[in-house]
């Protein structure tokens, strides 16, 4: 069941990270004849930042921005590889994340578009985009757009109209559904670890005899990913005005999310293909302890069983302490036998098939 909810979470990972681009335009404001849009963005009741928006048809997603050092030594390595205009100013400033050669053509050969969005990036915007029906440009301040601003905006709207002869065709750019695909799945790892984490959170108990092994393999796994993956990445995304970018997302995502994703899979897979049957161990336990975690905003309870040292016999020989659920705890009065199948594992980590203890049995969950 919780291999399936990871695997919807995955699922819902790559379908937010193509959908999360769509937003509404803002309040209309009229500049002239021209409909603009402002949205205003607050922290704590305070103005952070706002976004003024007009309507502009493309045929691809456009990004620019003030390029930066870093955006130069990619090119420099040849990862990334951006439209030059052949003016200077122009192509030192800006950086242009699209490989559509529509987009290209018209910024090469119209100077009132190049000089527009130059203006506003030097008037400190941060970025401009082109979503494929609607021009934004986003800019952090404590103050509301003034008439200067939206006139700016329009003036980059009229400047623009060039863009919108070509047919929306997305197809048109040749990196912008590798992108796609590449977020999609990175994302996608993402959901996958907050649905490991989910699950480490409601099921405390002991799923395995050796955590530490399980990391161990986990990790292995996660490293072997990480390496693989980027390569990938780099390979596919090279040459692209995007390229870095994405690699450089994908690394972040993929350092924050693989660990956990590494090491759940490796216990899903674990236990899922393992098709042996287990070994039956009987064993005594001594007492079941009850620990108090109190958080900063909750409190929540875990369920130790103590083991008495003897009783080994043939079957694997187990810790003399294993977390269980509040119900086996509850049924473990004082002292008594334990019955415990214990399975080997697809990958050799051994792990608990089910406990019972006085006519209350727990099932690993699949």
């Amino acid at each position: 069941m919780w291999i399936l909810i990871r695997l919807i979470l995955a699922a819902v990972g790559f379908a937010v990270r193509q959908f999360a681009r769509n937003r509404s335009l803002g309040t209309m404001q009229m500049v002239g004849d021209t409909p603009c849009y402002v949205s205003l963005h607050k922290s704590k009741g305070r103005l952070v930042s706002f976004t003024i928006a007009a309507e502009r048809t493309t045929p691809t997603w456009i990004r620019l921005h003030a390029e930066s050092a870093a955006d130069r030594a990619f090119k420099a390595l040849g990862i990334a590889n951006e439209v030059q205009t052949g003016d200077v100013e122009f192509d030192r400033k800006v950086y242009v994340t699209c490989d559509h050669p529509h987009v290209a053509t018209v910024l090469t050969e119209s100077s009132a578009l190049r000089r527009a969005i130059v203006a506003m990036l030097d008037a400190g915007y941060r970025r401009i985009v082109f979503d494929g029906s609607a021009v934004r440009a986003d800019r952090r301040s404590r103050d509301e757009p003034t008439e200067d601003d939206l006139a700016a905006l329009k003036a980059l709207r009229d400047a623009s109209a060039r863009l919108s002869d070509a047919p929306a065709s997305r197809t048109g750019d040749a990196f912008l559904w590798k992108a796609f695909v590449v977020e999609g799945v990175i994302w996608s790892i993402a959901g996958y670890a907050i649905g490991a984490a989910l699950d480490l959170a409601i099921h405390r108990e002991d799923f395995h005899l050796s955590s530490g092994r399980l990391w161990e393999l986990g990790l292995l796994v996660a490293l072997a990913a990480f390496a693989a993956l980027i390569v990938v990445i780099v390979l596919w995304m090279r040459g692209s005005s995007r390229g870095h970018r994405v690699i450089v997302e994908s690394v972040f995502v993929l350092l924050l999310a693989l660990p956990i994703t590494g090491m759940q899979a490796v216990a899903d897979t674990n236990r899922t293909l393992d098709r042996a049957a287990p070994a039956i161990v009987e064993r005594t336990y001594t007492r079941c302890e009850t620990r108090r975690h109190r958080g900063r905003r909750s409190t929540h309870y875990s369920y130790h069983l103590h083991l008495a040292p003897e009783g080994q016999g043939d079957g694997p020989a187990l810790p003399n302490e294993i977390e269980i659920t509040h119900a086996l705890c509850t049924a473990a009065q004082g002292s008594g036998p334990v019955t415990i199948a214990v399975n080997p594992g697809r990958w050799g980590v051994l792990w608990y098939r089910w406990i019972r203890i006085a006519g209350q049995t727990w099932e690993a969950p699949m």
